[in-house]
């Protein structure tokens, strides 16, 4: 992979970094040159984090952060903007899948969703503008995902969390277009990472036996097992996208990666509700 050029070095703060898109991310930006502050929620994170970084004489830089703290957002953008007097780009990355049906999530696991995938994203982006807006430059990387435009059942609150962030990310495209500063929606379909594991970790309810939800969740199971490795691909393929948002002159407003998240979109935009509601019940081998 080539390298940047001294000129168009960028300095990028990634949140979510502790292992898949966030990790390879990193990776691949500081291995063409740019200057990464890699961050992460847990401190063994962190750690793990910190020995990947030696290798690159300071151009990855390790912090704590978690998007749903605001004082830690605070500290780690002001180092940035005290050792390197800007920021060129974010890579809001930091995210989880919280599964179950609508009915039976509760509440509360409905705010944490929200906390982390979408008004995380909004506390980063809101303290970083203020840089961007004065360089009169920058760049607002959200990661998203195909189900930003295609709901799945069992998966209600992460799917609504992701078309709520691209809702926010259209808006915020305007707004900043008078101070050059660019919004791009990566928009992965299924990603070799531990995404699924930690789905099945948060998921508080598919149905127990005595649920209406059980044979659903039993589906989606199946479905998810015979289909996953069919179409999914690697974290590096997410991460080389990044890195075309992060230099291009003029980066797309959406990059689709994976056939999934190439077609789902125009799927939806263009088959009624009730024909697309068919076709999962098939997927799903349901009658």
């Amino acid at each position: 992979m080539t390298s940047a050029s001294p000129s168009s070095k960028k300095i990028v703060l990634i949140t979510g970094c502790s292992s898949g898109i966030g990790f390879a991310t990193a990776d691949v930006l500081a291995n063409a040159g740019h200057t990464v502050y890699a961050t992460a929620r847990r401190t063994e994170s962190v750690a793990q984090l910190e020995t990947w970084a030696q290798p690159f004489a300071g151009r990855a830089i390790v912090e704590q952060l978690d998007v749903t703290d605001i004082a830690s957002i605070e500290r780690v953008v002001e180092r940035i903007q005290s050792e390197q007097g800007r920021i060129d780009c974010v890579v809001n990355n930091a995210g989880y899948g919280q599964a179950g049906p609508v009915e039976e999530v509760s509440l509360d696991a409905w705010r944490k969703q929200f906390e982390t995938n979408l008004f995380g994203v909004a506390a980063v982006t809101q303290r970083v503008l203020p840089m961007m807006r004065s360089q009169r430059s920058g760049r607002v990387i959200n990661v998203s995902s195909v189900v930003a435009h295609l709901s799945l059942p069992m998966m209600g609150p992460y799917c609504a969390s992701k078309h709520a962030l691209d809702a926010m990310s259209l808006a915020l495209r305007v707004e900043l277009a008078p101070y050059h500063v660019d919004v791009v929606m990566i928009e992965p379909g299924p990603i070799e990472t531990e995404f699924r594991p930690n789905v099945d970790h948060n998921l508080e309810s598919k149905g127990d036996e005595n649920s209406p939800y059980k044979r659903l969740g039993d589906a989606m199971d199946s479905y998810w097992n015979r289909s996953f490795g069919k179409t999914a691909a690697k974290p590096i393929a997410v991460a080389r996208a990044i890195q075309k948002a992060v230099e291009s002159k003029r980066p797309k407003t959406r990059y689709r990666i994976t056939a999934p998240a190439k077609f789902a979109p125009h799927l939806v935009s263009h088959l009624p509700d009730r024909l697309l509601d068919r076709i999962i019940h098939w997927q799903l081998k349901l009658k």
